[in-house]
Formats: C-alpha cells, sequence, structure tokens
C-alpha cells in the first residue's frame, strides 16, 4: 500500500490499528514539539532526508516517540505527502541531470594516429598542425571564455589568432595556454612549435614569431622566449635551457620533412623507427649524450640513417628483417 493510500484511509477513518500504528511511526521521525501547529523547514529537510534514505534503500531509524494527537498526526501527514512527492521527483530525474552534466564536461580530442599531417581549426580561429601519433585536448565548455586552454602530447604547431578579452573582465588580451605536463606555454597571439611526446625525455619549444612565456607548475619558474629561441625540458630534472633555433626550420614537418632540431639521438631512432614501421636495435650505451639536427625531405630510410649516425660515427646493419646499430670499426 502506497503513503499516500495509507494517509487517505486515515483522513476517512478507515485505517486499521496497525495501519494507525504504522503512519505515527513515520511522523514520530518528524521530532515535532507538541504544540507546533505546523512543521518547521527543518523538520519538512528531515522528511525528505528520510524519504531519500527509504528511496536508495537505505535502512531507516525508528525511534521510539510517545503517540501524537489525532489533529497533530492530520497535519504532520499532510506534510508527509508533499514530502514524499517532491522527494520522488527529484529522485528519478537525478540519473538524467547528472548524465546530462557529464555528456556537457566531456573534453573535445583530437588525435592523429595515420601517416601525413593533420590540420585544425579550433573555434577561436588559430590554426594547429598535428604530427603523427599526436593528441590535442580542450574542454569546448571552457575554451575561448577567459582563455583559451588545450593539452597537447606529441608535435604540434600553432598559429595562433590574438584576442581581446572582454571589457567587463579589464580588456587586455585573452591567453592562449598549451599544456604538456607540468609545462604551460602561454601566448596571445603568435607562431611556435611544441614537441611533447609522452615517451620521450624532453619537451622543446621553439617560437617562430611572436612571444611566449613557459611556466613551469612543478618548480613555479617562467621564462620568456623570443623569436629564433628554443626552450628544451627536461622532465626528470625539471630544468630547462634556451637555446638558438632557426625559425625557418620549425615549421618544416608541416610541409612533409622529417625534422630533427637538437634531438638525442635514441629519440630520434624512435621515431624513425615509427615513421618507417621497422623494428631498430641498440645498446644504449652507444648513444648515450649524442644528439642530432637535421631535416629530410622525401628521403628514404637508408638515407635519413646513414645520414645521422655518420656525424657519430655508427652504422645500421640489416639482421633477419631489423636494424641494428652498430660502432664504427
Amino acid at each position: 500500500m502506497s503513503v499516500e493510500s495509507l494517509i487517505q484511509r486515515f483522513r476517512n477513518n478507515e485505517c486499521t490499528p496497525e495501519e494507525i500504528e504504522l503512519l505515527q511511526q513515520w511522523i514520530a521521525q518528524l521530532d515535532i514539539a507538541d504544540d507546533a501547529a505546523e512543521l518547521s523547514p527543518a523538520q519538512l529537510d528531515a522528511v525528505r532526508n528520510r524519504m531519500y534514505r527509504q528511496l536508495t534503500h537505505q535502512p531507516p531509524v525508528m525511534p521510539n516517540r510517545h503517540r501524537l494527537p489525532y489533529r497533530r498526526l492530520l497535519v504532520a501527514a499532510s506534510w508527509l505527502v508533499l514530502a514524499l512527492s517532491v522527494t520522488i521527483v527529484w529522485y528519478f530525474n537525478r540519473p538524467l541531470t547528472v548524465s546530462h552534466q557529464l555528456a556537457q564536461s566531456l573534453p573535445t580530442v583530437i588525435e592523429n594516429n595515420h601517416p601525413g599531417i593533420r590540420r585544425i581549426t579550433l573555434p577561436d580561429g588559430s590554426q594547429v598542425c598535428l604530427n603523427m601519433h599526436s593528441r590535442l585536448e580542450f574542454d569546448p565548455q571552457q575554451f575561448n571564455r577567459k582563455e583559451r586552454l588545450v593539452k597537447l602530447s606529441g608535435e604540434g604547431f600553432f598559429e595562433v589568432v590574438s584576442l581581446p578579452l572582454n571589457a567587463s573582465t579589464g580588456g587586455g588580451k585573452k591567453p592562449f595556454i598549451v599544456e604538456t605536463g607540468s609545462l604551460r606555454t602561454r601566448v596571445l597571439g603568435t607562431a611556435f612549435n611544441i614537441e611533447a611526446y609522452a615517451q620521450e625525455s624532453e619537451v622543446r619549444v621553439s617560437l617562430v614569431h611572436g612571444k611566449i612565456a613557459l611556466d613551469d607548475t612543478a618548480t613555479d619558474q617562467t621564462t620568456v622566449l623570443s623569436p629564433n629561441q628554443a626552450v628544451r625540458y627536461s622532465k626528470q630534472t625539471q630544468s630547462w635551457q634556451v637555446l638558438p633555433v632557426e625559425a625557418a626550420n620549425v615549421a618544416l614537418w608541416t610541409k612533409g620533412y622529417l625534422v630533427f632540431n637538437e634531438v638525442p639521438l635514441q629519440e630520434a631512432l624512435e621515431r624513425i623507427s615509427k615513421r618507417y614501421q621497422i623494428t631498430i636495435e641498440y645498446d644504449q650505451a652507444l648513444l648515450q649524450n649524442k644528439r642530432i639536427t637535421a631535416s629530410f625531405h622525401n628521403s628514404n630510410l637508408p638515407t635519413v640513417l646513414t645520414n645521422i649516425l655518420f656525424v657519430h660515427d655508427l652504422l645500421y646493419k640489416n639482421a633477419g628483417g631489423k636494424l641494428v646499430i652498430v660502432k664504427k670499426v
């Protein structure tokens, strides 16, 4: 029997002694003073909380309280019906509301897991080129409000449009921020390149034009780059170096070039392995403290490997469908 039908039977003086006892137990939990004519907001809230426990199958606590007079029992019962109705409506609509909020908060994820370059136009009009094995993520609900925040894994070349803030927020320019782990690159309107592959030991940020600031949230350090400068950031030591870079070469990869700018030789070989889909084996001791700066366009695998290994007195050999890096003799 429902609570509503029980209360209706009570009003019609049709309840059995057992039903009156049940109703009194429900109302007794309101803890109403004997001289009260109606329920206070706190008492009504107590009803809602108890109803919620009932609906979610949590056993209610049934305290032993005194019996209530008939008139007060009827007043409280009327409030009980109202509280039950409100709670039922809220409870059965709650999952839909939560699901809707979760759907709204899902990030937009753009990946490039195929050979070639993927070109993206962000909602603010900024342009991004994603290299192979790269991923860009942003919150569509928050992007381009007070700031423009994206997260990058892999390599991306950004051409950011300059946008003003609303006058109500004090004017100025709306910042564009790229997060790569603990490193945040802040810009207003510029062109720059970021290499931030998850499996590599460093993040490299190179500036073509404009100005950018880099913040390390792990150490609270900040540095500012000017054109033709790059930062090489170590994930392990959380330290960085500012180095010169040829701005003209920074974005060559967006035109199909294979580009290495002061990349550790071991990580360069891993990129080559993925690009040409071949297994490359090596002794890490042979590659330690070796770096490579080079660019190749439409070059075959033998040409690329021969050139990057030659400067370090290394070469490669074919061994049953894989390549092995060895030292020159």
